[in-house]
């Protein structure tokens, strides 16, 4: 009767679609590549990837953490299938593949297309996964082919959502709340006098933007993801990638302490960083009001295999939200929001693209992105994109924004957006990192909730000379979330 009771109220809460089961699972890879002039380098991959029956697909990351490459990365998505072929085993057996693209270090990544199939088998342990994998990592139009062994750790956790149409069977259970946010955040980056670029030189101060996602664990930690970007000054092209743990304390209410703590990859932009590897710590303080929060920090950042090392100064402003996962002791899903999303992925071409050279050509791109829709026709944007031809390898994106789309007719509507954001490297003229970017286009709404889009545009570095006419291509999935 309350499975009953409980599956009637998820219905009449999402107006027809219920909710369901959805498995993300989270995956770190560590592998040695072989470059040419028999040169290693360490690679360190991190995809989070949704459950769809036997296959499996979401976004993935590389980046450099051992060498003479920090600020290679690239990222795209990753796919495949796996599956426990004996039922009696704690055996997954898994095969896929990463398409995506990126670059840097002055690595011969060429235009930036990467190619990463894999085998895999790993161990079963509850939610854990311990595994090993045979890795073929390729840049067709670049002189990277290495053929190697990786070692894999992986956690799946169980997260709700509703898609159109039902993808599977209506979640009938209880749920307990996890609180998470997402950050906007600028960091100024100032180099200690010992620090100095690849070339030698004093190593100048420069500007990241970026975003953090933050999920909360049991009493006053949690665990963040940070991806950020070089914005302004002479170290155009520059990211990193940063994961950790974190302390918050509240004692005396708006105001509050918090630490951070946390490892990752970071280069490019002439930045000495060494192999890619960087440590990095904070302390802010905060002040938070009706979900929102906002931070000023201190701390420091260090490359342990090259001579970066940096005061941080940074700024966060975040939304807090919390929503359901399954829990066999938590409490019934009966008062909930309901979130419009839409992801997808998709190509995107620079017309006459400014080069350092002073040649102009086309590139292309690959895209990720995340639309989180308001109502009212509005939606705010979430887009990383990186090079996989036209010989920019290394070019890099990140940018948020908004934008408003029509009432559909015929299953079809017509949008507009504007961003804002970073990017550089591959020999693009983007001064300082700095973008701005304008798009206008058409959808189709598909079954399923898919859906296909094309795009028109312009992309602009007001602090360089990069300013390029867009062409767009992208497939996208709607779907709705639940959180309070």
């Amino acid at each position: 009767m309350k499975a009953a009771l409980l599956a009637a109220v998820s219905t009449l809460l999402v107006a027809g679609d219920s909710p369901e089961v959805l498995a993300l699972r989270t995956t770190v890879t560590a592998e040695t590549l072989r470059l040419p002039q028999k040169e290693s380098l360490g690679l360190v991959g991190l995809s989070a990837t949704a459950d769809l029956g036997p296959c499996y697909l979401g976004p993935g990351l590389y980046g450099a953490a051992r060498g003479e490459r920090g600020g290679f990365f690239t990222f795209g998505l990753e796919g495949g299938m796996r599956g426990r072929p004996f039922a009696d085993l704690p055996l997954e057996l898994d095969a896929g593949l990463f398409l995506g693209g990126g670059g840097g270090g002055s690595a011969p990544q060429g235009g930036g297309l990467m190619l990463r199939p894999h085998l895999g088998a790993s161990l079963a342990l509850g939610k854990l996964r311990l595994g090993a994998e045979l890795s073929r990592v390729r840049f067709p139009n670049g002189g990277i082919d290495s053929t190697q062994a990786a070692l894999t750790l992986a956690f799946t956790a169980d997260h709700l959502w509703v898609p159109t149409g039902g993808w599977g069977p209506a979640f009938e259970g209880t749920v307990a709340w996890q609180g998470q946010s997402l950050d906007l955040e600028a960091v100024r980056i100032d180099p200690s006098a010992s620090t100095h670029t690849r070339s030698g030189l004093p190593q100048p101060t420069f500007d990241l933007a970026g975003l953090s996602l933050t999920r909360e664990l049991s009493g006053p930690w949690f665990r963040f993801l940070a991806v950020d970007g070089a914005a302004r000054g002479s170290s155009s092209g520059y990211a990193q990638a940063m994961a950790g743990l974190g302390l918050r304390t509240s004692p005396l209410a708006p105001f509050g302490l918090e630490a951070r703590l946390g490892a990752g990859m970071g280069g490019g932009g002439n930045v000495d960083t060494g192999g890619g590897f960087l440590l990095w710590g904070e302390g802010a303080i905060t002040m938070a009001s009706a979900g929102w929060k906002a931070s000023v920090g201190l701390g420091f950042q260090r490359a342990p295999g090259g001579s970066f090392d940096s005061r941080t100064l940074s700024f966060r402003v975040s939304h807090r939200i919390s929503v359901p996962l399954p829990d066999d002791k938590g409490e019934p899903l009966l008062q909930v929001d309901l979130t419009d999303w839409r992801v997808g992925s998709g190509l995107l071409l620079y017309r006459h693209a400014q080069r350092q050279d002073g040649t102009e050509g086309t590139l292309q791109m690959m895209t990720l992105r995340a639309d989180r829709l308001l109502g009212g026709g509005f939606y705010l944007s979430g887009e990383a994109g990186s090079a996989t031809g036209g010989g920019a390898g290394g070019y890099s994106t990140g940018l948020a924004g908004l934008g408003w789309e029509s009432p559909h007719w015929a299953r079809q509507r017509l949008f507009a957006e504007t961003a804002i954001g970073a990017g550089g490297g591959g020999g693009l003229r983007s001064g300082g990192g700095l973008l701005a970017s304008f798009r206008t286009g058409w959808r189709l709404e598909l079954p399923r909730g898919l859906g296909l889009e094309a795009t028109l545009g312009k992309v602009r570095a007001p602090r360089g000379e990069l300013d390029s006419t867009t062409f767009g291509l992208g497939l996208n999935l709607r779907f709705r979330t639940l959180e309070r």
